[in-house]
């Protein structure tokens, strides 16, 4: 796997290499066929290649010779013109594969790189995650990762191509006429210069259009997320006003570029109109002395070369903005490709298997900070939790409950102090085998779209159909799901938006069952169950002695029958014990049981 985005050339390097030096061929091919024209010419004007004036046109004569002994002047146009006609079909057959080979390149790297994206962001923390945003990692795997694609293909394409090209015309124009040659050469760095000044402006522009974009990325996916809660809201237009601003800019700024680079393909036809009208002027004596070396079929190598010049300029400076996109996209790219993930994951971690009642988690003096200015949300936590316990963990919002399950998850990592797992160091355990050992289900249920099988299978992909059902059951979720024609076949839609909150959150309780973890995690995941259902789901959960629950909840009902409830206050254990006994050594738990409980007595 590439560690950042050079990693996919080097692995690409025989492609990116080959490519470019076919096209040498195609590109001497471009340069001869003036030539060859010009001797063509020649040969009608002086008859034998001996009296043509200039040594190139006379060697390209005599080569056409060879072929028409019998010094036809019909003979020597069609000899020219077939082989004129055979470079084009070899220059075809080089173009194809070179080209193929461009795009292969291009592709197998544009792959690499999305491929090594994705990875990364799969091992990112929510920390990391966070800071960097949901809507510029898609901006990153969608667009940037296609302007990087983009651009390696350009540049396999023209890197050798357009610079041999301009140097050859450069070269032969000297060589017909040096006058000529010099008109060239003053307007190629003419057009050249102008381009990069115009690239230098447009530049900083590209990255603040990508900017714009991961804001209007970010807006779209918030709304469509959100739709419900705008309309009931009704905050549409408030909305639409947002995103018309945010589209605005992204527009201006895309405009400002574009005019910028669309300066260069008539500033480079004005130039090279110039130079053209220059070279008339001073050439025009030339065209009919009949005695001056310099004859017609110069004039129209010349003009050959002075329009293979301004097309392959025009071609170089569209080419230079696009390989320009793509190595912007390839900084933003590899600002996420290099991040060193916090969650450090060590080779060969250890594992190990406790006994039923034996310590399983134990949070040793915890501190943890959600940035890195030492401003501790949890000052010196410590509790621990044994296998085959029911642990209840409750506080009001903001209290830190979930973000002891991310600790415990290693979706964070402690600032100080250590937590331990069956008496290993958290840091030091097998994340893969630490994470198999939990079934974690979040307040927010996510499903993915397929089937309600396919879903249960990404958690255990061992689970037989039975297997499926008896996670169904005692997540209460096989009553209506056996209801469907197709059961646990029954399409899933994308987030499971073709079923209910409740239906949702028992689903996801199943898919963690069905993995037959060593720890339940349940995080809020049965706020949107009545009071019944969840009383059922916990009692189906406590006929297994031997998994360990954790149950994070804002309602005391669902955690008062725990073995133990950690009671969390602004980062803080303020209470921990069974439930009676916090009634009475817990202001703040006896307060929120009299405020749920008393009032739905």
């Amino acid at each position: 796997m590439i560690n950042r985005v050079k990693d996919a050339y080097k692995r690409n390097i025989i492609s990116i290499v080959l490519g470019p030096l076919l096209k040498i061929i195609e590109a001497i091919f471009d340069l001869l066929i003036p030539l060859i024209m010009k001797a063509i010419i020649d040969l009608n004007q002086y008859q034998t290649p001996e009296a043509i004036p200039h040594s190139i046109s006379y060697q390209l004569a005599s080569f056409i010779r060879l072929f028409n002994p019998n010094n036809g002047v019909v003979n020597d146009a069609l000899v020219g013109g077939i082989i004129i006609l055979c470079m084009g079909m070899v220059g075809y057959i080089i173009t194809m594969i070179s080209q193929y080979i461009a795009a292969h390149a291009s592709v197998n790297v544009g792959t690499e790189v999305r491929s090594a994206l994705y990875n990364k962001i799969l091992k990112l923390s929510k920390k990391e995650r966070d800071n960097i945003g949901n809507s510029k990692l898609l901006t990153l795997m969608n667009s940037d990762s296609y302007q990087l694609q983009h651009g390696v293909l350009l540049f396999v394409r023209l890197i050798v191509r357009a610079p041999l090209i301009l140097l050859g015309a450069l070269v032969i124009s000297f060589i017909l006429d040096w006058r000529v040659g010099l008109a060239y050469l003053a307007i190629v760095p003419i057009i050249l210069i102008s381009t990069l000044i115009i690239l230098r402006s447009t530049s900083k522009g590209y990255v603040e259009i990508q900017s714009d974009l991961d804001k209007l990325s970010n807006q779209v996916s918030e709304v469509t997320q959100g739709a419900k809660v705008l309309r009931a809201s009704n905050t549409q237009k408030l909305e639409k006003d947002k995103f018309e601003n945010k589209t605005a800019s992204y527009e201006n700024k895309s405009i400002r570029v574009n005019k910028l680079n669309a300066l260069i393909n008539p500033l480079t036809f004005a130039i090279t109109s110039f130079v053209l009208v220059v070279i008339i002027l001073l050439l025009q004596k030339d065209l009919f002395d009949a005695n001056n070396t310099l004859i017609a079929s110069t004039i129209i190598a010349e003009m050959s070369y002075l329009a293979l010049i301004f097309f392959v300029t025009v071609q170089l400076s569209s080419a230079v903005i696009d390989i320009v996109k793509g190595a912007i996209a390839a900084m933003r790219i590899d600002s996420v490709i290099t991040i060193k993930p916090a969650i450090n994951i060590v080779e060969n971690g250890k594992t190990a298997s406790i006994h039923t009642s034996e310590q399983l988690i134990r949070f040793n003096n915890v501190y943890f900070s959600f940035s890195d200015n030492n401003q501790y949300f949890f000052n010196d936590l410590s509790f621990e939790i044994r296998k085959g316990e029911t642990f209840g963990i409750i506080g009001g919002t903001g209290s830190g409950k979930s973000t002891i399950v991310n600790l415990i998850e290693r979706f964070y990592d402690v600032s100080k102090g250590e937590i331990l797992y069956k008496g290993i160091p958290l840091k030091q355990y097998d994340l893969t085998a630490l994470r198999n050992d939990i079934g974690l289900v979040n307040q927010k249920s996510s499903l993915f779209k397929g089937t309600i099988k396919s879903n249960y299978l990404m958690s255990n992909p061992q689970a037989n159909d039975e297997d499926i059902v008896e996670a169904l059951k005692q997540a209460e979720a096989y009553e209506f799901v056996k209801k469907y024609s197709d059961t646990i076949d029954h399409l899933v839609q994308e987030g499971g938006n073709n079923f209910s909150g409740g239906q949702r959150q028992r689903l996801c309780i199943g898919r963690a069952l069905v993995k037959k973890p060593e720890i339940l995690i349940l995080d809020d995941a049965t706020s949107a169950l009545d009071l019944l259902t969840d009383k059922r789901i916990r009692s189906r959960l406590n006929n297994d002695k031997t998994m360990t629950k954790i149950i994070v909840s804002q309602r005391v009902a669902t955690i008062q029958n725990a073995d133990y409830i950690l009671v969390l206050e602004g980062g803080q254990v303020v209470g921990l014990g069974k439930h009676k006994d916090l009634l009475v050594s817990c202001p703040i738990y006896k307060e929120i049981y009299e405020t749920q409980i008393k009032k739905e007595q």
